[in-house]
């Protein structure tokens, strides 16, 4: 997992300001969340703009703002950039490359008989409760997902969302309550994969449990199917590992694996339902599994066709949801590659052309893990079927 990460925060001043700005040291060296390793420093002279660095280290990508806020008041431009001691890289680099052979290894190795009585429901919809956009000002919009999904037969949580300020009552179910939405509503929760944006933060995550607010509290006995093993107070959540029935025509689709520079090896399951006279719809977390193995995975278990697919398929192109002092997090981490070889448009392009070959009559891709360029790409390449994916708009199958 990404916890405690080091950076570089570059200082661009210009040199009617330098002097002023170097005698105010004191004030900008202050951290409450952050751990500074190099205190501000300036060069003699500067480089490509550059002025001066302090080198700092704080848990994952929050908690920075207020530490580096004192040095854009100053007057500096500043540009963040993660870094990392060569020796750790090399170890990171080697941990990412063994993953990635043991992610290969399962995908081969692990085959599934295809599902028998797969089972059918009338009636589809999936409301968001956590996403990156709204269009209402009264609801919260975070960098993490948790969507409704209402069946026939069931009313399940899939994953938890963000809440990264561990608010009680959290954007979740401040969301919830706004849209008229009750824990007790739900009997089922479903966590697609072990990451602090999709099982209530990173504390939570770092201990493999997973929290609906900002503390644990009764959940009432629900039902808990997890991508890994996972523990909660009071209840005994289900390992999914392989292909599991949640409720009649709602299956996981088992987990598939894949390296995330950083993060390690990552088992993430999606949600597949069958609606009657349409065939499977997917919902999905963040796709780290891959549009491609997600899509294999599906025609493998079930004779019925892909009808749609709606959630993160992390496609960061131009960017993501979130800059933090010219940093975008989301392009950088996540993607199953290095840091510095970004997804591309040509690998967005290629896979909207495997999803076209299945002809989807419903498409909405989350913002939480994409950037808007390629939102806008998925929605120039399915204009009949693609849908807004926003907390409180409610989409019926």
């Amino acid at each position: 997992m990404v916890h405690e990460m080091r950076y570089v925060a570059f200082f661009k001043v210009p040199p009617e300001r330098l002097e002023d700005f170097v005698k105010g040291w004191a004030l900008r060296a202050q951290a409450e969340k952050v751990k500074v390793v190099l205190p501000p420093h300036t060069l003699f002279e500067s480089y490509q703009g550059v002025t001066g660095f302090v080198v700092f280290e704080v848990d994952g990508f929050w908690g920075m703002e207020a530490f580096l806020e004192r040095s854009v008041d100053a007057g500096a431009e500043v540009r963040l950039v993660p870094i990392e001691e060569d020796a750790k890289m090399s170890e990171n680099l080697e941990k990412f490359h063994t993953a990635k052979l043991e992610a290969e290894s399962l995908w081969e190795a692990v085959r599934y008989d295809r599902v028998g009585d797969v089972g059918v429901t009338k009636t589809l919809e999936i409301l968001p409760l956590v996403e990156w956009r709204s269009n209402d000002e009264g609801l919260k919009v975070e960098t993490g997902v948790s969507y409704l999904v209402k069946t026939d037969e069931s009313c399940i949580l899939f994953d938890l969302g963000l809440n990264s300020g561990q608010e009680d009552p959290s954007p979740l179910l401040q969301n919830m309550d706004r849209l008229g939405v009750s824990l007790d509503d739900i009997d089922t929760i479903v966590i697609s994969h072990n990451h602090g944006d999709h099982v209530g933060g990173g504390n939570w995550s770092k201990d493999k449990t997973f929290s609906v607010t900002g503390r644990q509290i009764d959940l009432g006995g629900k039902r808990v199917f997890t991508p890994v093993p996972m523990t909660y107070p009071g209840l005994k959540p289900i390992h999914s590992e392989g292909p599991t029935k949640i409720s009649e025509g709602v299956w996981t689709i088992g987990t598939i694996s894949n390296s995330l520079f950083r993060f390690g090896l990552t088992k993430e399951q999606a949600l597949a339902v069958n609606v009657e006279g349409k065939g499977i719809v997917l919902i999905v977390g963040c796709g780290h599994q891959t549009l491609p193995r997600i899509l294999e995975r599906t025609e493998d278990l079930f004779e019925e066709p892909i009808y749609g697919i709606i959630g993160g398929l992390h496609y960061p192109v131009t960017g993501g949801p979130i800059r933090i002092f010219g940093l975008y997090p989301h392009r950088l981490f996540g993607t199953g590659k290095l840091p510095w070889d970004p997804v591309t448009e040509e690998e967005v392009q290629e896979n909207i052309g495997i999803l076209e070959s299945r002809n989807p009559r419903l498409v909405a891709l989350s913002s939480h893990d994409s950037c808007a360029a390629s939102i806008e790409t998925f929605q120039k390449a399915f204009p009949q079927a693609f849908k807004d994916l926003s907390v409180g708009e409610r989409i019926a199958v």
